[in-house]
Protein backbone atom coordinates (compact mmCIF):
# COMPACT_ATOMS: atom_id res chain seq x y z
CA UNK A 1 0.00 0.00 0.00
CA UNK A 2 1.18 3.51 -0.76
CA UNK A 3 0.94 6.54 1.54
CA UNK A 4 1.64 10.17 0.68
CA UNK A 5 2.64 12.07 3.83
CA UNK A 6 2.25 15.86 3.88
CA UNK A 7 4.43 18.04 6.11
CA UNK A 8 2.84 20.26 8.71
CA UNK A 9 2.15 23.60 6.98
CA UNK A 10 4.39 25.67 9.31
CA UNK A 11 7.36 23.58 8.18
CA UNK A 12 6.70 24.58 4.57
CA UNK A 13 6.89 28.34 5.26
CA UNK A 14 10.33 28.14 6.86
CA UNK A 15 13.45 29.28 5.07
CA UNK A 16 14.99 26.72 2.74
CA UNK A 17 17.79 25.56 5.12
CA UNK A 18 15.41 25.28 8.08
CA UNK A 19 12.76 23.45 6.02
CA UNK A 20 15.35 20.96 4.79
CA UNK A 21 16.55 20.30 8.33
CA UNK A 22 13.00 19.85 9.67
CA UNK A 23 11.94 17.52 6.85
CA UNK A 24 15.08 15.43 7.25
CA UNK A 25 14.36 15.05 10.97
CA UNK A 26 10.74 14.12 10.23
CA UNK A 27 11.90 11.53 7.68
CA UNK A 28 14.17 9.97 10.34
CA UNK A 29 11.41 10.01 12.97
CA UNK A 30 8.96 8.27 10.64
CA UNK A 31 11.55 5.67 9.72
CA UNK A 32 12.32 4.95 13.39
CA UNK A 33 8.64 4.75 14.30
CA UNK A 34 7.92 2.24 11.52
CA UNK A 35 10.62 -0.16 12.69
CA UNK A 36 8.15 -1.75 15.10
CA UNK A 37 6.31 -3.19 12.08
CA UNK A 38 9.05 -5.81 11.68
CA UNK A 39 8.71 -5.67 7.90
CA UNK A 40 10.40 -3.88 5.04
CA UNK A 41 9.09 -0.50 3.90
CA UNK A 42 10.18 2.13 1.39
CA UNK A 43 10.46 5.84 2.23
CA UNK A 44 11.29 8.66 -0.14
CA UNK A 45 11.11 12.35 0.69
CA UNK A 46 10.85 15.30 -1.65
CA UNK A 47 10.14 19.03 -1.41
CA UNK A 48 6.54 18.83 -0.20
CA UNK A 49 5.89 15.22 0.82
CA UNK A 50 7.18 11.84 1.88
CA UNK A 51 6.18 8.72 -0.06
CA UNK A 52 5.78 5.49 1.91
CA UNK A 53 5.19 2.00 0.60
CA UNK A 54 4.39 -0.94 2.90
CA UNK A 55 2.74 -4.35 2.54
CA UNK A 56 -1.07 -4.18 2.64
CA UNK A 57 -1.23 -6.48 5.67
CA UNK A 58 0.57 -3.85 7.75
CA UNK A 59 -1.63 -0.95 6.60
CA UNK A 60 -3.78 -0.69 9.80
CA UNK A 61 -0.70 -0.59 12.05
CA UNK A 62 1.00 1.91 9.73
CA UNK A 63 -2.00 4.25 9.93
CA UNK A 64 -1.96 4.21 13.73
CA UNK A 65 1.80 4.87 13.78
CA UNK A 66 1.58 7.82 11.38
CA UNK A 67 -1.18 9.39 13.47
CA UNK A 68 1.27 9.71 16.35
CA UNK A 69 4.30 11.22 14.61
CA UNK A 70 4.71 14.97 15.28
CA UNK A 71 5.34 16.97 12.13
CA UNK A 72 2.68 15.31 9.94
CA UNK A 73 -0.34 17.40 9.02
CA UNK A 74 -2.09 14.75 6.94
CA UNK A 75 -1.42 11.59 5.00
CA UNK A 76 -3.16 10.09 2.01
CA UNK A 77 -3.80 6.43 1.33
CA UNK A 78 -3.56 6.02 -2.42
CA UNK A 79 -3.79 3.60 -5.31
CA UNK A 80 -1.13 4.26 -7.94
CA UNK A 81 -1.64 3.81 -11.69
CA UNK A 82 0.36 4.55 -14.81
CA UNK A 83 -0.84 7.82 -16.34
CA UNK A 84 -1.66 7.39 -20.02
CA UNK A 85 -4.15 10.18 -20.68
CA UNK A 86 -7.18 11.84 -19.10
CA UNK A 87 -9.57 9.42 -20.77
CA UNK A 88 -7.92 6.47 -19.06
CA UNK A 89 -7.84 8.36 -15.73
CA UNK A 90 -11.57 9.16 -15.97
CA UNK A 91 -12.46 5.50 -16.46
CA UNK A 92 -10.31 4.31 -13.54
CA UNK A 93 -11.83 6.98 -11.27
CA UNK A 94 -15.32 5.91 -12.37
CA UNK A 95 -14.62 2.25 -11.61
CA UNK A 96 -13.54 3.12 -8.07
CA UNK A 97 -16.07 5.85 -7.17
CA UNK A 98 -19.20 4.92 -9.13
CA UNK A 99 -21.01 3.15 -6.29
CA UNK A 100 -19.51 5.38 -3.59
CA UNK A 101 -21.04 8.59 -4.97
CA UNK A 102 -24.53 7.23 -5.67
CA UNK A 103 -27.18 9.26 -3.79
CA UNK A 104 -24.45 11.59 -2.59
CA UNK A 105 -22.86 14.90 -3.57
CA UNK A 106 -19.24 14.99 -4.69
CA UNK A 107 -16.46 17.20 -6.02
CA UNK A 108 -13.23 16.37 -7.85
CA UNK A 109 -9.92 17.87 -6.71
CA UNK A 110 -6.84 17.37 -8.89
CA UNK A 111 -3.27 18.22 -7.98
CA UNK A 112 -0.92 18.14 -10.95
CA UNK A 113 2.89 18.05 -10.91
CA UNK A 114 5.03 18.26 -14.08
CA UNK A 115 4.20 19.49 -17.57
CA UNK A 116 0.98 18.34 -19.18
CA UNK A 117 -1.15 19.68 -22.02
CA UNK A 118 -4.02 20.33 -19.58
CA UNK A 119 -4.37 22.22 -16.31
CA UNK A 120 -5.64 20.99 -12.94
CA UNK A 121 -9.02 22.74 -13.43
CA UNK A 122 -9.39 21.14 -16.84
CA UNK A 123 -8.82 17.71 -15.31
CA UNK A 124 -11.31 18.37 -12.50
CA UNK A 125 -14.02 19.38 -14.99
CA UNK A 126 -13.50 16.39 -17.29
CA UNK A 127 -13.30 13.79 -14.53
CA UNK A 128 -16.22 15.34 -12.62
CA UNK A 129 -18.40 15.45 -15.75
CA UNK A 130 -17.58 11.81 -16.51
CA UNK A 131 -18.49 10.69 -12.98
CA UNK A 132 -21.69 12.73 -12.93
CA UNK A 133 -23.04 11.39 -16.26
CA UNK A 134 -22.15 7.76 -15.53
CA UNK A 135 -23.43 7.46 -11.93
CA UNK A 136 -26.97 7.22 -10.59
CA UNK A 137 -28.66 9.85 -8.45
CA UNK A 138 -25.59 11.91 -7.71
CA UNK A 139 -24.89 15.64 -7.79
CA UNK A 140 -21.93 17.98 -7.77
CA UNK A 141 -21.34 20.27 -4.78
CA UNK A 142 -18.33 22.59 -4.91
CA UNK A 143 -18.74 23.95 -1.37
CA UNK A 144 -20.08 21.16 0.86
CA UNK A 145 -19.58 17.80 -0.89
CA UNK A 146 -20.18 14.55 0.94
CA UNK A 147 -17.34 12.90 -0.96
CA UNK A 148 -14.15 14.49 -2.27
CA UNK A 149 -12.52 12.67 -5.19
CA UNK A 150 -8.81 13.44 -4.76
CA UNK A 151 -6.43 12.69 -7.62
CA UNK A 152 -2.74 13.54 -7.89
CA UNK A 153 -1.09 13.40 -11.32
CA UNK A 154 2.71 13.25 -11.23
CA UNK A 155 4.54 12.97 -14.53
CA UNK A 156 3.74 9.46 -15.85
CA UNK A 157 1.80 8.26 -12.77
CA UNK A 158 -1.38 9.24 -11.05
CA UNK A 159 -2.55 8.54 -7.51
CA UNK A 160 -6.18 7.93 -6.69
CA UNK A 161 -6.69 8.97 -3.06
CA UNK A 162 -8.85 6.43 -1.23
CA UNK A 163 -8.60 8.05 2.19
CA UNK A 164 -7.41 11.37 3.57
CA UNK A 165 -6.38 11.35 7.24
CA UNK A 166 -5.70 14.76 8.74
CA UNK A 167 -3.70 14.80 11.96
CA UNK A 168 -1.98 18.02 13.04
CA UNK A 169 0.89 17.25 15.41
CA UNK A 170 3.19 20.27 15.20
CA UNK A 171 6.91 20.26 14.51
CA UNK A 172 8.98 17.06 14.35
CA UNK A 173 10.62 15.98 17.61
CA UNK A 174 14.31 16.92 17.98
CA UNK A 175 13.95 20.38 16.52
CA UNK A 176 14.32 22.08 19.92
CA UNK A 177 16.27 21.52 23.13
CA UNK A 178 15.65 19.25 26.10
CA UNK A 179 13.26 19.82 28.98
CA UNK A 180 12.56 17.88 32.14
CA UNK A 181 8.87 17.15 32.69
CA UNK A 182 7.52 16.42 36.17
CA UNK A 183 5.45 13.26 35.74
CA UNK A 184 3.08 11.73 38.27
CA UNK A 185 1.07 9.52 35.92
CA UNK A 186 -2.18 11.42 36.33
CA UNK A 187 -4.01 13.07 33.45
CA UNK A 188 -2.35 16.49 33.75
CA UNK A 189 1.35 15.61 33.74
CA UNK A 190 0.90 13.03 30.99
CA UNK A 191 -0.91 15.50 28.72
CA UNK A 192 1.56 18.33 29.42
CA UNK A 193 4.46 16.01 28.52
CA UNK A 194 2.73 15.12 25.26
CA UNK A 195 2.04 18.76 24.40
CA UNK A 196 5.73 19.59 24.76
CA UNK A 197 6.68 16.69 22.49
CA UNK A 198 4.07 17.91 20.01
CA UNK A 199 5.76 21.31 19.92
CA UNK A 200 9.12 19.86 18.79
CA UNK A 201 10.71 19.60 22.29
CA UNK A 202 12.85 16.68 23.51
CA UNK A 203 11.20 15.55 26.75
CA UNK A 204 12.80 13.66 29.63
CA UNK A 205 10.72 12.58 32.63
CA UNK A 206 11.23 13.31 36.33
CA UNK A 207 9.39 11.35 39.01
CA UNK A 208 9.44 11.95 42.76
CA UNK A 209 9.02 8.76 44.79
CA UNK A 210 6.84 9.33 47.84
CA UNK A 211 7.37 5.87 49.30
CA UNK A 212 5.40 3.43 47.13
CA UNK A 213 7.48 1.33 44.70
CA UNK A 214 4.50 0.15 42.64
CA UNK A 215 3.52 3.76 41.95
CA UNK A 216 6.95 4.37 40.45
CA UNK A 217 6.63 1.36 38.17
CA UNK A 218 3.18 2.53 37.12
CA UNK A 219 4.54 5.97 36.21
CA UNK A 220 7.40 4.38 34.28
CA UNK A 221 4.79 2.46 32.32
CA UNK A 222 2.90 5.58 31.19
CA UNK A 223 6.12 7.56 30.60
CA UNK A 224 7.49 4.83 28.37
CA UNK A 225 4.19 4.73 26.47
CA UNK A 226 4.27 8.50 25.78
CA UNK A 227 7.90 8.35 24.67
CA UNK A 228 7.52 5.19 22.60
CA UNK A 229 4.35 6.42 20.91
CA UNK A 230 5.15 10.05 20.13
CA UNK A 231 8.94 10.51 20.13
CA UNK A 232 10.77 7.16 19.79
CA UNK A 233 13.61 8.77 17.80
CA UNK A 234 14.72 10.69 20.89
CA UNK A 235 16.68 8.69 23.47
CA UNK A 236 14.61 9.87 26.41
CA UNK A 237 15.58 9.48 30.06
CA UNK A 238 13.49 8.66 33.12
CA UNK A 239 14.82 10.18 36.33
CA UNK A 240 13.49 9.12 39.73
CA UNK A 241 14.23 10.89 43.01
CA UNK A 242 13.58 9.43 46.47
CA UNK A 243 11.34 11.94 48.27
CA UNK A 244 10.34 9.76 51.21
CA UNK A 245 12.45 11.60 53.81
CA UNK A 246 11.35 15.02 52.60
CA UNK A 247 7.74 13.85 52.60
CA UNK A 248 8.06 12.73 56.21
CA UNK A 249 9.69 16.07 57.02
CA UNK A 250 6.68 17.91 55.57
CA UNK A 251 4.12 15.81 57.42
CA UNK A 252 5.84 16.16 60.78
CA UNK A 253 6.96 19.79 60.65
CA UNK A 254 4.81 21.83 58.25
CA UNK A 255 1.44 23.34 59.14
CA UNK A 256 -1.14 21.31 57.28
CA UNK A 257 -2.54 24.09 55.09
CA UNK A 258 0.90 24.76 53.59
CA UNK A 259 1.90 21.14 52.88
CA UNK A 260 1.13 21.04 49.16
CA UNK A 261 2.77 24.40 48.53
CA UNK A 262 5.92 23.31 50.36
CA UNK A 263 5.94 19.96 48.55
CA UNK A 264 5.80 21.74 45.17
CA UNK A 265 8.61 24.08 46.23
CA UNK A 266 10.83 21.15 47.19
CA UNK A 267 10.11 19.36 43.92
CA UNK A 268 10.97 22.47 41.94
CA UNK A 269 14.18 23.03 43.87
CA UNK A 270 15.40 19.48 43.23
CA UNK A 271 14.27 19.73 39.59
CA UNK A 272 16.27 22.96 39.30
CA UNK A 273 19.39 21.19 40.60
CA UNK A 274 18.88 18.50 37.96
CA UNK A 275 18.48 21.09 35.17
CA UNK A 276 21.76 22.71 36.21
CA UNK A 277 23.57 19.38 36.30
CA UNK A 278 22.12 17.91 33.10
CA UNK A 279 21.81 21.04 30.95
CA UNK A 280 18.02 21.18 30.70
CA UNK A 281 16.55 24.51 29.65
CA UNK A 282 13.14 24.34 31.32
CA UNK A 283 11.04 22.49 33.88
CA UNK A 284 7.59 21.40 32.66
CA UNK A 285 4.60 20.87 34.96
CA UNK A 286 0.95 19.92 34.46
CA UNK A 287 -0.51 22.80 36.44
CA UNK A 288 -3.56 24.79 35.32
CA UNK A 289 -5.05 27.86 36.94
CA UNK A 290 -7.24 27.11 39.95
CA UNK A 291 -7.53 23.36 39.42
CA UNK A 292 -6.34 22.58 42.97
CA UNK A 293 -5.34 24.72 45.91
CA UNK A 294 -1.64 24.87 45.04
CA UNK A 295 -2.43 26.06 41.51
CA UNK A 296 -3.95 29.45 42.20
CA UNK A 297 -2.01 32.32 40.64
CA UNK A 298 -0.95 33.53 44.08
CA UNK A 299 0.33 30.12 45.17
CA UNK A 300 2.14 29.44 41.90
CA UNK A 301 3.80 32.85 42.19
CA UNK A 302 5.01 32.01 45.70
CA UNK A 303 6.23 28.56 44.59
CA UNK A 304 8.15 30.03 41.63
CA UNK A 305 9.86 32.61 43.84
CA UNK A 306 11.93 29.85 45.49
CA UNK A 307 13.75 28.89 42.28
CA UNK A 308 15.40 30.63 39.34
CA UNK A 309 14.45 27.95 36.82
CA UNK A 310 12.01 28.71 34.03
CA UNK A 311 8.76 26.80 34.64
CA UNK A 312 6.65 25.97 31.60
CA UNK A 313 2.97 25.14 32.16
CA UNK A 314 1.42 23.97 28.86
CA UNK A 315 -1.98 23.42 30.52
CA UNK A 316 -2.17 26.76 32.32
CA UNK A 317 -5.52 27.80 30.74
CA UNK A 318 -7.02 24.34 30.21
CA UNK A 319 -9.95 23.08 32.26
CA UNK A 320 -10.11 19.49 33.48
CA UNK A 321 -12.49 18.28 30.79
CA UNK A 322 -10.26 19.67 28.04
CA UNK A 323 -7.29 17.85 29.56
CA UNK A 324 -9.23 14.59 29.78
CA UNK A 325 -10.34 14.91 26.14
CA UNK A 326 -6.71 15.24 25.04
CA UNK A 327 -5.80 12.24 27.20
CA UNK A 328 -8.47 10.22 25.38
CA UNK A 329 -7.22 11.35 21.99
CA UNK A 330 -3.62 10.36 22.73
CA UNK A 331 -4.62 7.10 24.42
CA UNK A 332 -3.22 7.92 27.90
CA UNK A 333 -6.69 8.19 29.46
CA UNK A 334 -6.95 4.53 30.46
CA UNK A 335 -3.41 4.55 31.87
CA UNK A 336 -4.16 7.53 34.11
CA UNK A 337 -7.64 6.31 35.01
CA UNK A 338 -6.24 3.05 36.41
CA UNK A 339 -3.45 4.84 38.33
CA UNK A 340 -3.74 4.01 42.06
CA UNK A 341 -4.21 7.06 44.28
CA UNK A 342 -1.98 7.99 47.19
CA UNK A 343 -3.65 10.32 49.63
CA UNK A 344 -1.44 10.22 52.69
CA UNK A 345 -0.39 13.89 52.44
CA UNK A 346 -3.84 15.41 52.80
CA UNK A 347 -4.03 19.09 53.74
CA UNK A 348 -6.88 20.24 55.92
CA UNK A 349 -8.23 23.51 54.53
CA UNK A 350 -5.24 24.06 52.20
CA UNK A 351 -4.42 27.68 51.57
CA UNK A 352 -5.27 29.19 48.22
CA UNK A 353 -3.67 32.58 49.02
CA UNK A 354 -0.33 31.78 50.62
CA UNK A 355 1.71 34.75 51.82
CA UNK A 356 5.35 34.61 50.87
CA UNK A 357 6.56 35.51 54.38
CA UNK A 358 4.42 32.74 55.92
CA UNK A 359 5.69 30.15 53.43
CA UNK A 360 9.31 31.22 54.03
CA UNK A 361 8.73 30.76 57.76
CA UNK A 362 7.35 27.25 57.17
CA UNK A 363 10.18 26.41 54.76
CA UNK A 364 12.78 27.34 57.40
CA UNK A 365 11.46 24.54 59.62
CA UNK A 366 12.86 21.95 57.22
CA UNK A 367 16.26 20.29 57.34
CA UNK A 368 17.73 21.81 54.17
CA UNK A 369 20.36 19.06 53.93
CA UNK A 370 17.56 16.66 53.04
CA UNK A 371 17.15 18.52 49.71
CA UNK A 372 20.75 17.71 48.79
CA UNK A 373 20.27 14.15 50.00
CA UNK A 374 17.21 13.75 47.78
CA UNK A 375 19.14 15.15 44.83
CA UNK A 376 21.89 12.57 45.39
CA UNK A 377 19.37 9.70 45.29
CA UNK A 378 18.41 10.42 41.68
CA UNK A 379 18.53 7.44 39.34
CA UNK A 380 18.59 8.01 35.59
CA UNK A 381 17.33 5.24 33.32
CA UNK A 382 17.41 5.07 29.54
CA UNK A 383 13.76 4.84 28.51
CA UNK A 384 14.63 2.04 26.09
CA UNK A 385 15.72 -0.16 29.00
CA UNK A 386 12.79 0.40 31.34
CA UNK A 387 11.31 -2.92 32.57
CA UNK A 388 14.18 -4.96 31.12
CA UNK A 389 15.81 -5.39 34.52
CA UNK A 390 13.07 -3.99 36.74
CA UNK A 391 12.82 -5.38 40.24
CA UNK A 392 9.58 -5.59 42.18
CA UNK A 393 8.50 -7.30 45.33
CA UNK A 394 8.34 -11.09 44.87
CA UNK A 395 5.34 -11.57 47.16
CA UNK A 396 3.17 -12.60 44.20
CA UNK A 397 3.64 -16.26 43.32
CA UNK A 398 4.84 -17.02 39.80
CA UNK A 399 3.80 -20.24 38.10
CA UNK A 400 4.71 -21.94 34.83
CA UNK A 401 1.84 -24.43 34.68
CA UNK A 402 -1.90 -23.90 34.93
CA UNK A 403 -3.87 -26.17 37.23
CA UNK A 404 -7.40 -27.40 36.62
CA UNK A 405 -9.93 -24.75 37.62
CA UNK A 406 -7.50 -21.82 37.43
CA UNK A 407 -8.46 -18.98 35.08
CA UNK A 408 -5.89 -17.10 33.04
CA UNK A 409 -6.39 -13.34 32.51
CA UNK A 410 -4.53 -11.88 29.55
CA UNK A 411 -3.99 -8.22 30.51
CA UNK A 412 -2.37 -7.20 27.23
CA UNK A 413 -3.96 -4.66 24.91
CA UNK A 414 -6.02 -6.00 22.03
CA UNK A 415 -3.46 -5.34 19.29
CA UNK A 416 -0.78 -7.25 21.19
CA UNK A 417 -3.13 -10.17 21.86
CA UNK A 418 -3.95 -10.36 18.16
CA UNK A 419 -0.32 -10.16 17.10
CA UNK A 420 0.88 -12.83 19.58
CA UNK A 421 -2.16 -14.89 20.65
CA UNK A 422 -1.93 -17.29 23.58
CA UNK A 423 -2.40 -20.88 22.47
CA UNK A 424 -3.28 -22.93 25.54
CA UNK A 425 -5.46 -26.02 25.44
CA UNK A 426 -8.26 -26.62 27.96
CA UNK A 427 -7.63 -23.31 29.72
CA UNK A 428 -10.27 -20.66 30.35
CA UNK A 429 -8.86 -17.31 29.22
CA UNK A 430 -10.33 -13.90 30.00
CA UNK A 431 -9.17 -10.89 27.97
CA UNK A 432 -9.12 -7.88 30.29
CA UNK A 433 -6.62 -5.13 29.34
CA UNK A 434 -4.43 -3.82 32.15
CA UNK A 435 -6.20 -0.46 32.28
CA UNK A 436 -9.51 -2.19 33.12
CA UNK A 437 -8.26 -4.96 35.38
CA UNK A 438 -8.39 -3.00 38.65
CA UNK A 439 -12.04 -2.04 38.26
CA UNK A 440 -13.26 -5.31 36.70
CA UNK A 441 -11.41 -7.80 38.89
CA UNK A 442 -13.59 -7.16 41.95
CA UNK A 443 -16.62 -8.30 39.92
CA UNK A 444 -15.12 -11.74 39.21
CA UNK A 445 -15.84 -14.91 41.21
CA UNK A 446 -13.81 -14.55 44.41
CA UNK A 447 -13.75 -18.31 44.96
CA UNK A 448 -11.56 -18.95 41.93
CA UNK A 449 -7.82 -18.48 41.41
CA UNK A 450 -6.59 -16.22 38.63
CA UNK A 451 -3.31 -16.08 36.74
CA UNK A 452 -2.26 -12.74 35.22
CA UNK A 453 -0.32 -12.81 31.97
CA UNK A 454 1.46 -10.23 29.81
CA UNK A 455 4.55 -10.23 27.58
CA UNK A 456 6.56 -8.41 30.23
CA UNK A 457 5.58 -10.13 33.48
CA UNK A 458 6.49 -6.98 35.44
CA UNK A 459 3.19 -5.33 34.48
CA UNK A 460 1.23 -8.37 35.62
CA UNK A 461 2.97 -8.22 38.97
CA UNK A 462 2.39 -4.50 39.29
CA UNK A 463 -1.37 -4.90 38.97
CA UNK A 464 -1.38 -8.03 41.11
CA UNK A 465 0.46 -6.16 43.87
CA UNK A 466 -2.07 -3.36 43.77
CA UNK A 467 -5.00 -5.77 44.00
CA UNK A 468 -3.28 -7.70 46.78
CA UNK A 469 -3.09 -4.47 48.78
CA UNK A 470 -6.86 -4.20 48.22
CA UNK A 471 -7.33 -7.59 49.90
CA UNK A 472 -7.36 -10.00 46.93
CA UNK A 473 -5.17 -13.04 47.61
CA UNK A 474 -6.31 -15.26 44.75
CA UNK A 475 -3.86 -13.95 42.11
CA UNK A 476 -0.69 -15.48 40.67
CA UNK A 477 1.57 -14.57 37.77
CA UNK A 478 1.74 -16.93 34.79
CA UNK A 479 4.99 -17.14 32.85
CA UNK A 480 5.29 -19.23 29.72
CA UNK A 481 8.82 -20.36 30.47
CA UNK A 482 11.30 -20.39 33.31
CA UNK A 483 14.17 -17.94 33.39
CA UNK A 484 17.42 -19.91 33.31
Amino acid sequence: MKFIIRYWREIMIKSNPVRKRFTKILYTNISNSLKVLETKFKLHHSFDKIDLEVDDIFAPETIEILKKVPGIELFLIVKTYKFENLEDTKNIALDYYKEKIEWKSFVVRVKRVWNHVFGSLDAEKEIGWHLFHNSKNTKVSLKNPEIIVNIEIQNDKFHLVTENIRWVWGYPVWVQERVISLISGWFDSSVSSFLMAKRWVRVDYLFFKLGWITHEIWVKQISKYIWQTFSPSYKAKFISVDFEKLSYEIVTKIETKYRWVILKILMHKVAEMITQTNAYYWIVTGESIGQVSSQTLINMSVIDSFTNALILRPLITFNKQEIIEIAKNIWTYNYSLSMPEYCWMISVNPTTEARLDAVVKEFEKLDIELINEAFQTRITTDMRGIFDDEKVSSVIEKVYEIKTGEILIDIREEDKRIKNPLKLEKVEILNIPFYDINSRFEKLDKNKDYLFYCDKWILSELHALYLKEKGFNNIKIFRKWKKI
